[in-house]
C-alpha cells in the first residue's frame, strides 16, 4: 500500500514483489504469492477505516515480534509508548520506500548499455550479481532486524554475525523446503486447491523459528564477549555497578551501557536488566537523553540498610564471601566483609533455637469458616478475658454493656457501677419521650 501511494515507485513495485516472493517463499508456494499480490493491488482502494485496521494489525504484529525479541534479551518491557510507535512507523513507511528506491537505482544501472558491454566483455554473468545483490538484501534485512528491533544495545558485531548465519541458513532451508514440497505431491490430493495454504503456514513457522534462532545467536555472542568472573551475590553486583556510576559522578561524567555491562561477569550478564531496573526503582540512577546513566540521588543520605531493604535478596553469607578471589574483591568490599560476617553471627546466635522448642506449647492452626456479619468478625478479634488474680489479688473485673472488661481494684467496682448507672440515667432523661418506632412488650405495659 505504501508503494502504491507513491507514483514514482510504481515501476519498482513489480520488481520488489518478485524479489520478495523469490527470496522469502519457496517455489512450491508461488501460488500464495498470487493471493498476496492481488491483496496488495486491492489495498489501494481501502477506505479510511480499512487503512486504520490494517495499520493497527501491522502494529500488533510488530509488537509481537518485539516482545519475543525482548524476552530472549531478558529486557523488561517498561519503555514504549511514543518511542516504540515512532520506531514502528519508521519500519512501515521508510522500509518500502528505501527498498523501492534501491530497485529503481539498480534497474537504471542495469539498463546502461555502456556498463552492459563492459561486463559482457569480461565474461561476467549479470544474473550472478543480481543473485548476490538479492542475497545481500536478505543479509541486510536480518542484520537490521537483530540490531534495530530489541530494546537493548545490541553490539554491531553480534548483529552482523547472526544476520549472515541466518541468511545463509535461510537460503539453504528455502531450497530444501522447495525440493521436498516439489517431490512430495500427495498433499495436493488431500487439500486440493487449498494445498498452498498449509504449505505457506509451515514455511512461516519454520522461518519464524529461524529468526528466533538468530536472536539467540546474537544474544549468546554478546554474553561470551564479556570476561568470565565468578558469580557474586546480587547485592555485591549492584554495589559494584553503583560504585562505577558514583565514581564517574564525582568526575562530572556519565556511564554508558557498555561500560556498566562490563562490570558484570559472563554468568551475571543475563540479570543485567533486572539489576539496572532495581537501581532505577531505588531512584539511585537515571538515564539521560543519550541513553547513558548518571547518579540521581545523594548517596550520603542513603545508608546500606536503606538500599538493602529495597532489594528482594538476603544479605551475603560468609561462605559466599570466602568463595570470592582477591581479584574479584573491590576496595569497598573489604569495609563490608566484617560487617556481613558479624551480622550473620548475630543472626545465627539469635535464631539458634530448635524448631521443637518453638512448637512445644502451640497447637496447629485450625481454619474455621467465617460467618457473614459484623458480630462474628469482632468476636474472633476480641481480646482474651483478663485474669485479675495474675495482676493483683485485690483487683476485680468490671464488664460494660459491650462486653468489654477492665481491671478495677477491690472496693471500686461499686463506685464504678454507680457512676455508670448515673450516666445512663442522665442519658435517658435527655432522650425525648416518644414511642415512635419502639416495640412495647408485655413487660413494658403498666399493671
Amino acid at each position: 500500500m505504501i508503494l502504491s501511494s507513491v507514483p514514482a515507485l510504481a515501476s519498482a513495485r513489480a520488481q520488489i514483489y518478485e524479489v520478495i516472493y523469490s527470496n522469502l517463499l519457496p517455489q512450491s508456494s508461488l501460488q500464495v504469492s498470487e493471493y498476496i499480490n492481488n491483496f496488495a493491488e486491492k489495498s489501494t482502494n481501502l477506505t479510511a477505516i480499512g487503512v486504520a485496521i490494517l495499520f493497527v494489525t501491522t502494529i500488533m504484529t510488530l509488537t509481537t515480534i518485539e516482545r519475543a525479541f525482548n524476552q530472549i534479551w531478558r529486557v523488561d518491557e517498561r519503555s514504549g509508548g511514543l518511542k516504540s510507535l515512532l520506531r514502528y512507523w519508521t519500519i512501515i513507511t521508510l522500509g518500502p520506500l528505501v527498498l523501492g528506491t534501491a530497485f529503481i537505482v539498480s534497474s537504471t544501472v542495469q539498463s546502461l548499455s555502456f556498463l552492459n558491454r563492459q561486463i559482457a566483455g569480461y565474461g561476467i554473468d549479470w544474473s550472478f550479481w543480481v543473485q548476490m545483490v538479492s542475497l545481500g538484501i536478505t543479509v541486510a534485512g536480518f542484520i537490521g532486524m537483530y540490531w534495530f528491533i530489541p530494546k537493548a544495545r545490541v553490539p554491531a558485531k553480534s548483529a552482523i554475525i547472526a544476520g549472515v548465519i541466518v541468511a545463509v541458513v535461510f537460503e539453504l532451508l528455502k531450497h530444501v523446503f522447495g525440493t521436498v514440497m516439489t517431490n512430495f505431491t500427495s498433499y495436493e490430493a488431500i487439500y486440493g486447491a487449498f494445498a498452498a495454504v498449509p504449505i505457506f503456514l509451515l514455511w512461516i513457522y519454520l522461518s519464524w523459528n529461524l529468526i528466533l534462532l538468530g536472536v539467540e545467536i546474537s544474544y549468546t555472542l554478546t554474553i561470551f564477549e564479556t570476561e568470565e568472573v565468578y558469580p557474586r551475590h546480587p547485592l555485591l553486583s549492584l554495589l559494584d555497578m553503583l560504585n562505577l556510576v558514583y565514581s564517574r559522578y564525582l568526575k562530572g561524567e556519565v556511564v554508558s551501557e557498555v561500560e556498566l555491562r562490563n562490570v558484570l561477569g559472563r554468568k551475571e550478564l543475563p540479570k543485567w536488566y533486572l539489576y539496572i531496573n532495581y537501581l532505577k526503582d531505588s531512584n539511585l540512577i537515571t538515564m539521560t537523553d543519550d541513553d547513558d546513566y548518571v547518579l540521581k540521588k545523594d548517596l550520603s543520605r542513603m545508608t546500606l540498610w536503606d538500599f538493602y531493604r529495597t532489594l528482594p535478596y538476603p544479605l551475603p553469607i560468609k561462605d559466599e564471601l570466602d568463595e570470592m578471589t582477591l581479584e574479584d574483591q573491590e576496595p569497598w568490599l573489604s569495609l563490608l566483609v566484617d560487617r556481613f560476617e558479624d551480622t550473620e553471627a548475630f543472626a545465627k546466635q539469635q535464631l539458634n533455637l530448635p524448631l521443637a522448642a518453638i512448637f512445644a506449647h502451640s497447637h496447629p492452626r485450625k481454619k474455621h469458616p467465617v460467618k457473614a456479619g459484623k458480630s462474628q468478625h469482632f468476636k474472633d478479634k476480641r481480646t482474651p478475658p483478663f485474669e485479675p488474680e495474675a495482676y493483683d489479688k485485690d483487683s476485680d473485673v468490671s464488664q460494660n454493656d459491650d462486653d468489654l472488661q477492665a481491671i478495677i481494684p477491690k472496693g471500686e467496682v461499686k463506685s464504678a457501677n454507680t457512676a455508670r448507672h448515673k450516666t445512663r440515667r442522665k442519658t435517658l432523661q435527655r432522650r425525648p419521650a416518644t414511642n415512635e418506632g419502639n416495640i412495647i412488650t408485655e413487660a413494658d405495659k403498666p399493671n
